[in-house]
């Protein structure tokens, strides 16, 4: 006994500690008291719905056409009006008016948004005859702005557009304190996070508050936005409320208590990829499994010994319970509680016919532990790779392609086999979304300082590669998230037999990864404005 004593203290020191604040939520979700949804507040919704159909179909003018749609969309009410909103945008799309400069940019980015492969060419009328943007329209801020949020659709060869987003930067930051209050808070928005990289939900909630403030407001869309964020929030609370109490009752986050204990965040990520009530269920496999890979995440990279992790990565990768004994008693836990919960998930989807969906993200969860592993064989030998090879294991580690693939798996019947044969390729848009990822991680302040010298990181492993300065090397991977970003806008306009709602998951997944680590690392340390985005999305209401 003694013997173990001293070996289990050897190891003990032997470990890292990341030294996670705990979860900030806690049991708030399960305490929080559910109100009762109202039929009354369905009914309302109901009318409101049918009078905002009435104004799409009936509104002939293609200007007018457009700042409706975009409003719709902006207010988070696209779901309701599907069918009607790409019919109009198809209409649009063959239509070619001499447009003003944020008519023209609404037109361009409301196309591309919808999956068309409008060129930029057309904005070189705004441009005079030395190349440049007409001086003109530098006070032009309705128009600016719009212009901005078009140019961050560009795809590779859009030059005009990367020119558009310098222009209008420096001129919409000298404008947005002589506008008016709505279209200050707008501009304000738009340079902090363009619409194209936010999250949607969280967006809207931002827009309801500005279009409130807006004089040319639409008080009947208005009116449905507020109450059907309100409805919506209600069902997130539920959700979520379940998923607390799955965790609770899952207690594997207490005895792993190394790990990060994050399902409530992990909740918020999942409202990123699809935040519609229709997409409940997939939600709720999301998130549950999402808080899984964190945890094994933190198992290779804080907790295991080598030792310990490469009999762990076997078990893994063979899916069952056989040779589970030979693991320390925390990794026999965790694999207990993921085999549970990929079994129940799959009993879930046997109803429907999509239980081979599992077949699939075990093949995902299998080859991200691999990543792991390999990163922590680095680890154990103080190895620094190349920049390429570095990229190869990285993309993969970041856990998007296995999010990608997880993302698929609650949808509904719009995801085929043969999405799921695709995703597990890694194509372009996957491929991106993750170098978005790994490289807007690697970009974190803190991620270098924190990590400890020997230890392979994006900076250190480019600065080694190239012979660059640390400040060189985040130059240049900076532009690679902007190059990235292009190839992800253009795969949402390229021909391909995978539908525009699935490659959407890819692309809202790198969203999310642009708005958790916009201004800091708010997964790991959640209290500040995580906190608050978590807040206004599923705590408190929109006034009404």
């Amino acid at each position: 006994m003694a013997t173990t004593d001293k070996m289990e203290e050897a190891v003990g020191k032997a470990r890292n500690s990341a030294d996670f604040p705990p979860s900030y939520w806690g049991d708030f979700f399960i305490s929080l008291p559910m109100a009762p949804s109202s039929s009354m507040s369905e009914t309302l919704v109901d009318a409101l719905k049918e009078q905002v159909r009435e104004m799409v179909k009936h509104v002939d003018d293609p200007m007018r056409k457009m700042v409706l749609i975009d409003t719709i969309q902006r207010l988070g009410l696209k779901y309701h009006f599907e069918q009607e909103i790409d019919a109009s945008v198809k209409i649009l799309n063959d239509m070619c008016f001499d447009y003003d400069l944020h008519f023209f940019s609404l037109h361009f980015r409301l196309l591309r948004q919808g999956g068309y492969n409008i060129p930029s060419n057309g904005f070189n009328k705004f441009k005079d005859n030395t190349g440049k943007f007409k001086e003109s329209l530098k006070f032009d801020a309705k128009g600016l702005l719009t212009l901005y949020e078009a140019a961050h659709m560009g795809m590779q060869g859009d030059e005009i557009l990367d020119e558009a987003i310098d222009f209008a930067r420096g001129h919409l930051k000298f404008l947005k304190n002589n506008v008016s209050p709505s279209l200050a808070m707008d501009i304000s928005r738009a340079l902090e996070m363009p619409l194209c990289m936010g999250m949607g939900r969280l967006q809207a909630r931002q827009y309801i508050t500005i279009y409130e403030k807006d004089e040319e407001r639409d008080d009947i869309l208005l009116k449905l936005a507020k109450i059907d964020y309100n409805r919506v929030q209600k069902l997130h609370q539920e959700e979520l409320r379940n998923l607390s109490m799955w965790w609770k009752e899952l207690g594997i986050g207490k005895r792993l208590s190394y790990a990060r204990d994050r399902v409530v965040e992990c909740y918020f990520w999942a409202m990123g990829v699809y935040h519609e009530p229709n997409y409940g269920r997939a939600r709720t496999i999301f998130t549950k499994i999402i808080q899984l890979i964190s945890l094994m995440d933190d198992t290779y990279d804080v907790y295991g010994t080598l030792d310990e992790l490469v009999p762990f990565h076997e078990t893994i990768q063979r899916w069952d319970l056989g040779g589970i004994e030979q693991l320390p008693e925390y990794m026999k836990d965790y694999i207990r509680a993921l085999t549970d919960t990929f079994k129940k998930i799959e009993e879930e989807l046997a109803w429907e016919g999509n239980s081979y969906r599992v077949e699939y993200l075990k093949k995902a969860y299998t080859t991200l532990s691999k990543s792991y592993l390999d990163e922590a064989i680095w680890g154990s030998k103080k190895y620094i790779p190349t920049f390429k090879e570095y990229l190869n294991v990285s993309v993969i580690s970041c856990g998007y392609p296995a999010l990608s693939c997880l993302s698929f798996v609650g949808m509904g019947d719009g995801v085929t086999k043969e999405a799921f044969d695709w995703v597990l390729t890694v194509p372009p848009i996957i491929y991106t979304a993750s170098l978005i990822y790994r490289l807007k991680d690697d970009l974190d302040p803190n991620e270098l300082e924190q990590s400890e010298a020997h230890s392979a990181t994006g900076i250190r492993c480019y600065m080694k590669d190239n012979g660059v300065s640390e400040e060189e090397a985040r130059l240049k991977m900076g532009k690679m998230v902007e190059d990235a970003w292009k190839t992800v806008n253009l795969e949402m306009v390229k021909p391909s037999p995978i539908p525009i709602e699935v490659r959407a998951r890819a692309r809202n997944l790198a969203c999310m990864m642009e708005v958790i680590f916009r201004n800091a690392d708010n997964y790991n340390y959640p209290s500040g404005e995580m906190k608050d985005n978590v807040a206004m999305l599923v705590v408190d209401p929109v006034p009404i």
